[in-house]
């Protein structure tokens, strides 16, 4: 039995969410201040940048566009031990050596791709992440975006 393979994967170092452990806002349903994250993965995965960095107007309202995506085999995270990505894990190094850079990047949405029916479902996970940019970080430091 074969497993889709990626292109051009790069280590990406993870942290996931802990809800359990954070505090949660009552109203939102979401974590606040200092969430949670005592754990920190790596794995491999195929990085995609550039994409949109504008709202998209819905019905609803506003709807963030993502700066880009990381597509991971779900064979992968389950080695290491993440069932799945989900919405406000973090990713924190993508790359490795000269060429990794640190970044501070949250997943906004999820979408499951590759479908095998030798496998059962899906195979890949696809993350569309978005640079938060948030205000704890210092001045003079450099994100993931390049821009302060």
């Amino acid at each position: 039995m074969w497993y889709p393979r990626l292109l051009h994967p790069v280590p990406v170092q993870i942290e996931p969410l802990e809800r359990k452990q954070s505090l949660v806002d009552e109203d939102y349903r979401e974590p606040v201040q200092d969430a949670a994250r005592p754990k920190l993965y790596v794995v491999p995965g195929q990085v995609k940048w550039g994409l949109d960095q504008k709202l998209r107007p819905m019905q609803a309202g506003p709807e963030l566009e993502s700066d880009g995506y990381i597509i991971f085999r779900r064979l992968d995270l389950k080695r290491v031990g993440i069932e799945d990505i989900q919405q406000n894990d973090r990713f924190v190094k993508i790359g490795q050596g000269v060429y990794a850079i640190n970044v501070d990047l949250y997943v906004i949405s999820v979408r499951l791709e590759g479908h095998y029916p030798s496998r059962g479902g899906a195979t890949l996970v696809k993350a569309f992440f978005r640079d938060r940019m948030p205000s704890r970080q210092n001045k003079g430091e450099k994100t993931s975006s390049g821009f302060l």
